[in-house]
């Protein structure tokens, strides 16, 4: 593997990690899934958000990687946007209020969760910053970016099922206002150390 590819590779995987850690709306209803199907009756859910940010993943790829090509410092502007992105997510999260999610009849099918990624704010946010920040100019954009897929669907796999497990161990807990507030805010300061490393 290239040496720019294993430099990238740490910061990539703990950006994965955080930004599938943090709340949201996958996270939401993935807990929810977890608290009242639990954990083998969520797997169609996980699958299907794992194929549906595959997809949105490819897609954007394709898009900026002919940007890039026709406009190079396009790569550095979307970096910086990137950056803001993280600091306003950081900021978010630190903040958030706790959230309530609406019960379901049943679990989330795959093509559910699959479909439900292209309407989700958050994994259109999260995959942009990824095919912007943590891919290399280039003859490296391609290799960086198949990393970033490979990383995507390996490294948040533990944040998935994090999910599922604190909506099934203690998602009373998550609506106790200083519970709540403690651990987001160090949700918010683990993104926010992202920060650094995509300009390395």
């Amino acid at each position: 593997m290239d040496s720019a590819l294993l430099e990238l590779t740490p910061a990539l995987i703990l950006f994965c990690l955080i930004s599938t850690m943090t709340p949201g709306p996958n996270n939401i209803l993935l807990a929810h899934s977890g608290a009242h199907f639990g954990i083998k009756k969520t797997l169609p859910h996980v699958i299907g958000i794992r194929l549906g940010m595959t997809i949105l993943h490819i897609t954007i790829l394709l898009g900026l990687g002919e940007l890039f090509k026709i406009w190079p410092y396009m790569h550095k502007v979307c970096t910086i946007m990137a950056a803001g992105y993280i600091i306003y997510m950081s900021i978010k999260i630190a903040m958030a209020k706790i959230h309530n999610t609406n019960s379901h009849l049943k679990p989330m099918s795959v093509l559910q969760a699959a479909s439900f990624q292209a309407i989700n704010p958050k994994s259109w946010a999260s995959l942009i910053t990824a095919s912007s920040a943590f891919t290399l100019n280039g003859d490296l954009f391609w290799p960086s970016a198949l990393l970033g897929i490979i990383m995507f669907n390996i490294a948040t796999l533990p944040g998935s099922f994090m999910w599922i497990t604190i909506g099934k161990l203690v998602s009373a807990r998550l609506q106790q206002p200083k519970f709540h507030r403690i651990f987001n805010s160090i949700m918010g300061v683990l993104l926010l150390s992202t920060l650094p490393m995509i300009f390395i």
